[in-house]
């Protein structure tokens, strides 16, 4: 029986949406350990202001660049409090690390600390709140911080290993808990479909696409770069661009985000000077008037390969390479052909380009040439933008054009996809809802994974009062 994308999964949504002889060194991994299984009373904490605090959940561990538990669960005075949580030895690291004057700080709800400082100063949001201090120090035992130094992972929340639907699927798991997942996968698409229809609609269906390509292409990382970059270098002079020279593209999209150096690299490889010499000539000839929109771009925890200069150099590949039927069209053919679920993933895979140019083999424009050349976009990088990009484009165009055919075809082809390398949320949630998770995570599960997590999971990490525990506790669900 042919089927289309349901929209089941959001009828549930509505009802809710979370022994060693030698000192023991405390390190903040420690301390994180301890927060993550509150070794301690749990009714006689307080914090340095006098707050009287009960902690429901600590909270998710945080692998990443802000704080170090995300969406924490706390009663201050008898009042509940969802916020983050930060973690330092000294109660001075919060300046000294400046958080003060970091806005990715501003939902720390509670400073966690081994030792308070001398000086007594609490911390501080850069949006200007204070926050509630809880010191560690007398709260940890010696038999605690000799367990805690013990090497074993960090994983959230507090000594469970599974949520409580996990729980409640009980003998019907795991196939209940899979059905619902393939629907909030499937929701998760119609949510993106949606999103890029009512883009297209306001600014056409080539920028929208185009903008969406780019912020794929960013990774998490520089996204918003990359999506800043495609609204102020619209997708028809990209095009434009594109068909006079891939290069001049490349020369547009480093000249607006500085990322082209005024003077020729100083190395000892030729071919970067030629490159450097051949985007300067470019940018003297057609681009004269081309101003920077001064983006930063960090460079810290950013592997070589996926540098932002690889990244557009690729785009503007991309670009070339569709100009001629344009973005649109050019993936709307895929879909239009009768193919199965591998020929067409080859079929969206041939749209990226081959390992070519200067950034198959640099990294940087002072680094060694790689002996091997590197295709900018790797299996799994192309994976994810035909998932997350083309997917949802195909769906938009069935659903705008009433094409049930071409949505059952977009529906085989989820279902079929592969699944992408896990991140931090599909990692945790295969656990965390699926203790015994099937061996073949495709796509579509791991969208489902995610599309949960920010349902039900991120802002409700202790399961309290969650809906969709109720939801599979009740007979019928």
């Amino acid at each position: 029986m042919s089927r289309m994308f349901s929209e089941a999964y959001g009828e549930v949504r509505g009802t809710g949406t979370q022994v060693r002889e030698e000192a023991v060194v405390i390190t903040e991994e420690l301390l994180q350990d301890a927060w993550r299984t509150q070794p301690w009373p749990v009714d006689e904490l307080q914090t340095l202001e006098g707050h009287r605090l009960r902690v429901i959940s600590p909270g998710w561990l945080n692998r990443q660049e802000g704080p170090d538990f995300r969406t924490a669960q706390m009663l201050f005075n008898g009042a509940l409090h969802t916020g983050d949580v930060e973690i330092h030895l000294r109660s001075g690291g919060w300046r000294a690390h400046g958080h003060h004057e970091d806005p990715r700080y501003n939902d720390v709800i509670l400073h966690v600390v081994h030792e308070a400082g001398r000086d007594g100063a609490g911390a501080r949001t850069q949006s200007g709140r204070n926050i509630a201090t809880l010191v560690l120090d007398t709260l940890l035992s010696e038999q605690a911080i000799e367990s805690l130094s013990a090497e074993k992972p960090l994983e959230p929340p507090a000594g469970a290993t599974c949520g409580r639907c996990a729980g409640a699927v009980g003998g019907e798991a795991p196939e209940k808990m899979l059905s619902f997942l393939r629907l909030a996968g499937e929701w998760r698409m119609l949510s993106k479909a949606r999103a890029l229809q009512e883009r297209a609609n306001a600014a056409g269906a080539d920028q929208a696409l185009y903008e969406a390509f780019m912020t794929a292409c960013g990774y998490s990382r520089f996204k918003k770069e990359f999506h800043l970059l495609a609204r102020q270098l619209p997708y028809e002079r990209a095009r434009q661009l594109a068909q006079l020279d891939p290069l001049a593209l490349e020369t547009a999209f480093f000249t607006m985000t500085g990322l082209l150096p005024q003077e020729a690299p100083e190395s000892g490889d030729s071919t970067a000077v030629q490159h450097h010499r051949r985007l300067a000539e470019l940018r003297l000839t057609h681009l004269p008037g081309l101003r920077s929109l001064a983006v930063e771009w960090p460079r810290v925890g950013v592997r070589p390969a996926n540098a932002p200069e690889r990244r557009l150099s690729g785009v503007a590949r991309v670009v070339a390479r569709t100009a001629a039927m344009g973005l649109a069209e050019s993936v709307d053919s895929v879909w239009a052909e009768t193919l199965s679920a591998r020929e067409r993933l080859e079929k969206f895979e041939a749209i990226f380009p081959r390992p070519m140019g200067f950034w198959a083999s640099h990294y940087s424009w002072a680094g060694r040439a790689q002996t091997v050349p590197v295709a900018i976009f790797g299996a799994s990088r192309i994976l994810a933008i035909v998932g997350n990009v083309f997917l949802p484009a195909g769906l938009a165009l069935a659903r705008k054009t009433r094409n049930r055919n071409l949505e059952e075809r977009v529906l085989a082809f989820f279902e079929a996809l592969p699944g992408e390398p896990d991140n931090a949320i599909t990692k945790r949630m295969k656990t965390w809802v699926l203790p015994s998770p099937p061996r073949r995570v495709g796509f579509q599960l791991q969208q489902g994974l995610i599309q949960m997590h920010h349902d039900w999971c991120e802002a409700n990490p202790s399961c309290r009062n969650c809906s969709f525990a109720r939801y599979l506790e009740t007979p019928g669900s």
